[in-house]
């Protein structure tokens, strides 16, 4: 099945987006996140506005006051222009509905070398650090899952060594909390 695509332009507060098709989308080359990934990066940006600066705002006026805060400031600034700018060039792609291959933000469950097995989710390496699950295509694993179909052993080239990984399950939909905790 294709794809489903569309670029998202800047956010603004209101969190308006614009949208077009885009075809041929290269995670290595683009930014490319996932319907979550996109939010919880809005979120993330507006709970760094709402509280985490708002918490700092009246520190800085101290005649006293705490250079480290003066820094943790704009840092906050910084990481807010920072995601403002990924957001605004990213492209935002639905899983491959079928199922079958691991694609860009497929729930995938994988059976590790030591015979556990875990669920992850094949990301940009943008949205890598939201949650557990999130898993940076440019990692080994990630990049060894890209295209993988159910059933695949998987040639992982990490830099502690080569080892293999089984695709035991790839999902479109998110898993429900009992399926994770098998």
């Amino acid at each position: 099945m294709a794809r489903k695509e569309r670029a998202v332009g800047s956010s603004s507060a209101q969190g308006r987006r614009s949208r077009r098709r885009q075809r041929n989308v290269d995670p290595t080359v683009q930014t490319v996140l996932t319907p979550d990934g996109y939010r919880l990066i809005e979120e993330r940006i507006a709970d760094i506005r709402t509280r985490r600066l708002a918490e700092l705002r009246p520190l800085l006026v101290d005649q006293d006051r705490d250079e480290r805060n003066v820094a943790a400031f704009e840092a906050l600034l910084a990481e807010v222009a920072a995601f403002e700018a990924l957001l605004a060039e990213a492209v935002v792609v639905e899983p491959e509905a079928d199922g079958s291959s691991v694609s860009l933000g497929s729930w995938v469950l994988v059976r590790l070398l030591d015979g556990s097995s875990e669920w992850v989710r094949p990301v940009h390496p943008s949205e890598a650090f939201l949650d557990d699950e999130r898993i940076s295509i440019a990692s080994p694993l990630g990049a060894a899952l890209l295209g993988a179909t159910v059933g695949s052993s998987v040639t992982v080239q990490a830099p502690a060594g080569t080892w293999s990984a089984e695709v035991l399950q790839v999902r479109s939909e998110p898993i429900p909390q009992v399926l994770q905790a098998s």
